[in-house]
């Protein structure tokens, strides 16, 4: 009896705080701006102070624009969000706060 009061106290425990961390729309936009930005940077060895302002820019650009396009599906403790960019698709999972990509195809 003790185990199941306690697992059901860390389960509400556990809930609660992914319910308060789960990422929103505007999380969102400056996780996907980051993330362009370091795919960008991962092309460009030796990049110059324009190519990194240009790529800062792009960066903001896509957070504007894929906040808009991203489709979320909200789960309460985590969310899913899925944005086509030039006929891909590219799935993220928001959760604690984090977002991780799950697949892009």
């Amino acid at each position: 009896m003790k185990f199941i009061v306690k697992l059901t106290l860390l389960s509400v425990v556990l809930g609660g705080a992914l319910y308060w961390t789960n990422p929103d729309s505007a999380d969102f936009s400056a996780f996907l701006s980051d993330h362009v930005q370091q795919e960008l940077a991962d092309d460009v060895p030796g990049e110059t102070e324009l190519g990194q302002k240009l790529r800062k820019g792009l960066g903001q650009i896509a957070a504007a624009a894929g906040g808009q396009l991203a489709h979320r599906q909200e789960w309460h403790v985590a969310c899913v969000y899925t944005i086509d960019i030039a006929g891909e698709s590219h799935v993220f999972l928001g959760v604690a706060g984090q977002f991780f990509p799950i697949t892009s195809h």
